[in-house]
């Protein structure tokens, strides 16, 4: 089976556009991995399960709970700080993206579209950082320092975009919900697409429950009155679909919508074995 990698800024990022997905690989036998730049420390908590002292703590746990849930591997994270991204030094980021790459060698990399879903720096910053990895990681000549007997260029074979559809916004509206997220008391409005403009839509109705339970960890985030707690949240369309952008790949691209991630890989992907050697990461 294949290796699947999320990369986000944030704990929570990978629960509301690709928790359904990360589940349902999973699933199927596939080895996932969720990357978080952060541990989101400027997050707003809701309730009284964390306080600014130790969000950072609660929220790497709340993020551990999630790929519980999904059934993905103990997540893994770049020691950023939240809301710091886009003045980091860009390069050893990207290289230590590129790092983890050649360790975990993914099949598929899934990650932000070039709007961060809406306008968040953070997620622009990731966008770009997993864009650029992705080209990098297989050439010998880009961090060679990396490399040793064991640890070797990888090639990525497809990086997809998550993004959000114009027509899901809509029915938030109808709802009475404005899609917008609030950012330092500003309200940032999600960014939707068109279908024709969509490459890939993954059915998810058999793995809502599991992306549920993957969000309702993320309770620093979340509060008790939030629309996600309850079961009628299991109605939304966010439940049924989540929707991709392909963007890079090494494959042939489908003619129409295609509905795997892994399609045109096969069954086998290759050697699966860690090749880098690293410290093991927190549980």
């Amino acid at each position: 089976m294949g290796v699947l990698m999320a990369v986000v800024a944030h704990p929570d990022d990978e629960a509301f556009g690709m928790g359904g997905t990360l589940a349902r690989y999973a699933a199927e036998g596939h080895v996932v991995y969720v990357v978080s730049a952060t541990r989101g420390e400027a997050g707003q908590i809701a309730g009284e399960v964390a306080a600014p002292a130790n969000l950072p703590v609660v929220r790497e746990r709340e993020l551990g709970c999630a790929c519980r849930a999904y059934g993905a591997r103990p997540p893994m994270f770049l020691d950023y700080l939240d809301g710091q991204l886009p003045i980091v030094h860009q390069g050893q980021a990207v290289g230590k993206l590129v790092r983890l790459i050649r360790e975990l060698r993914p099949d598929v990399i899934i990650t932000f579209g070039p709007d961060g879903v809406y306008g968040h720096y953070d997620h622009i910053a990731v966008h770009r950082w997993a864009t650029i990895a992705y080209t990098l990681a297989n050439d010998p000549d880009c961090f060679p320092g990396q490399l040793d007997e064991v640890c070797q260029p990888h090639q990525v074979h497809k990086l997809y975009y998550q993004v959000l559809l114009e027509e899901e916004l809509e029915e938030w509206r109808a709802q009475g919900q404005e899609p917008v997220v609030m950012m330092d008391d500003v309200p940032f409005p999600m960014v939707g697409w068109k279908r024709s403009d969509i490459s890939t839509v993954i059915d998810i109705r058999a793995y809502a429950e599991a992306k549920r339970a993957g969000l309702l960890c993320h309770r620093s985030q979340i509060s008790d009155a939030s629309e996600w707690t309850g079961e009628e949240a299991l109605a939304s369309s966010m439940f049924r679909e989540e929707v991709y952008v392909l963007a890079r790949s090494t494959v042939e691209r489908p003619d129409g919508v295609e509905d795997d991630l892994f399609r045109g890989l096969g069954r086998n992907h290759g050697d699966r074995t860690e090749g880098c050697r690293r410290p093991p990461t927190r549980p």
